[in-house]
């Protein structure tokens, strides 16, 4: 089977994409990798997988539409001979033509909600394939699974496969508090991600608790936004903006709590992250978050300055209640390791190939 993505970028596909490939079980499978756009990052992605000894194949299509690009996808497509062809974010329209014109399913896997996925005209060519049945669509969480299936007004009910964690990355770590409570983000640094919002019910915390850190990892356009706010509030002392890092697992080992604003998702990697950690959760209720943070964590409304403030407050003062959420992260992230995962897209292939055989 392929896997087939647009490229090795710092996304929460991309990582799926890598922990996926780097744990299938290469005995009962023959998987190939597939990047469709640019060259070689040799970054910690791609050594993963290439370490697992899945290879990685690069089609080089570069911005823009090519022709050209596409024919050496079809090739590469047709000299792996793939009973399955797995597609991730823009991948699954790339790969449209060759899955329609062969005796092979396509299993997308919906990152995000489906309004939100694709552009229009992608939309359209999906949409298509749905209905005549060469694509089939699997959510990353519940809620995901039940927009996928109303927005292409499909008959049938889209596949369910979670999104996959190194729970031994996170989890073997030592915890190394840190002298102030810490909260800790991680996300990209954009209106989705929301955290403006975040910053603004800190600010509130600070009002008469300033023992309290805050800690956002990542990067994006909101950064210079994000930046004078800090600057102009004069609270640089206590919200620290680390940027694009290597060691997230070390920031969350050294946190109290994990915190997530976004005004919607899919299913965030970083709240699995988090939960291995042993993190208790404080989140908007959005996406699939509230098919993993259940008992571990507290989830409020989107856009609510105030009822998130109140429940990171709830968090820091309450220090039975973080140990038993910490104690439930730890328990239900399990179900989540890459190696499970793994094995539930292995199921799926053999189904979906058993399918198109018979």
């Amino acid at each position: 089977m392929a896997i087939v993505l647009p490229y090795f970028g710092a996304g929460g596909g991309e990582h799926m994409v890598s922990r996926l490939a780097a744990h299938l079980d290469l005995s009962k499978v023959e998987a190939e990798v597939i990047c469709i756009f640019g060259e070689p990052q040799n970054n910690e992605l791609e050594k993963k997988i290439l370490e697992h000894g899945v290879p990685i194949k690069y089609i080089g299509k570069g911005k823009g539409f090519s022709s050209a690009a596409i024919k050496r996808l079809n090739h590469e497509l047709s000299e792996f001979q793939p009973d399955v062809v797995h597609t991730h974010l823009s991948a699954c329209v790339y790969c449209a033509e060759w899955v329609v014109t062969h005796n092979v399913k396509m299993l997308h896997t919906v990152h995000n909600m489906p309004a939100f996925e694709l552009i229009m005209p992608k939309k359209v060519v999906m949409a298509a394939m749905y209905r005549c049945g060469k694509a089939i669509p699997v959510a990353i969480s519940h809620e995901i699974q039940a927009l996928t299936q109303s927005y292409y007004h499909l008959k049938t009910t889209p596949e369910l496969v979670y999104n996959p964690v190194d729970v031994s990355r996170y989890s073997k770590l030592e915890k190394k508090k840190r002298k102030n409570f810490t909260f800790v983000n991680v996300g990209r640094l954009y209106e989705a991600k929301n955290q403006i919002l975040l910053v603004k019910a800190f600010e509130k915390i600070l009002e008469d608790q300033s023992d309290t850190d805050l800690f956002i990892l990542g990067d994006g356009p909101l950064k210079e936004e994000l930046e004078t706010y800090l600057k102009e509030h004069k609270l640089t002392q206590h919200i620290f903006m680390e940027g694009n890092v290597e060691n997230v697992e070390q920031y969350l080992a050294e946190a109290d709590a994990f915190v997530l604003s976004s005004n919607y998702e899919g299913l965030p990697l970083v709240i699995l992250e988090a939960m291995a950690s042993g993190l208790p959760i404080v989140s908007t209720d959005v996406g699939g978050v509230k098919d993993v943070v259940t008992d571990n964590g507290l989830l409020v409304e989107p856009h609510s300055i105030e009822k998130f403030a109140s429940a990171m407050m709830q968090i820091k003062a309450n220090a039975e209640m973080r140990k038993d959420f910490s104690e439930r992260s730890k328990r239900n992230v399990m179900q989540f390791d890459s190696s499970i995962i793994a094995q539930e897209y292995i199921a799926l292939y053999e189904k979906y190939a058993r399918l198109v055989k018979h």
